[in-house]
């Protein structure tokens, strides 16, 4: 299953997204939720700043999410290769993007997405994209699985 992870750099106290229909689960520590070895594991360990995991809403609801596994799937229609959120996911991850983006002290985040079965060449994008491009991507299903966006 996806596992979708966004670091906001140098933000010291996570921001509270509980109004959100999805599950956000935010740390200071930058850990991936995945069950076996994250493929940015390494890109966190040398960031600071806060985590944050995307959950379907079912992971809302205390306990679920420890018995289960932490994943995005519930909030894609698509994501062997590419990305592509639920519509009525959308909304919800942009007002993310942008509120953490508007929150990182650097003006920064890191976007991961990392599927287990998904194409086995990972992309680290070393050129920043804006939200527009990013959505842009999106919509064009090109927001790779197994990348990183800055």
């Amino acid at each position: 299953m996806p596992s979708i992870e966004i670091i906001c750099l140098s933000q010291h106290e996570p921001t509270d997204f509980c109004y959100l229909p999805c599950a956000v689960d935010a740390e200071t520590t930058l850990l991936s939720h995945r069950d076996y070895p994250s493929l940015f594991q390494r890109d966190f360990d040398q960031l600071q700043g806060c985590i944050y995991h995307l959950g379907g809403s079912c992971l809302r609801f205390p306990g679920v999410w420890q018995r289960d596994a932490y994943t995005a799937a519930n909030l894609c229609t698509e994501w062997w290769e590419f990305l592509e959120f639920k519509p009525r996911y959308k909304l919800a991850v942009k007002i993310l993007l942008k509120t953490l983006l508007a929150a990182s002290p650097e003006g920064k985040l890191l976007f991961t997405s990392d599927y287990q079965f998904g194409p086995s060449k990972v992309r680290r994008y070393k050129r920043p994209i804006t939200l527009e491009q990013f959505w842009q991507r999106h919509d064009e299903k090109k927001l790779w699985v197994n990348a990183s966006f800055s």
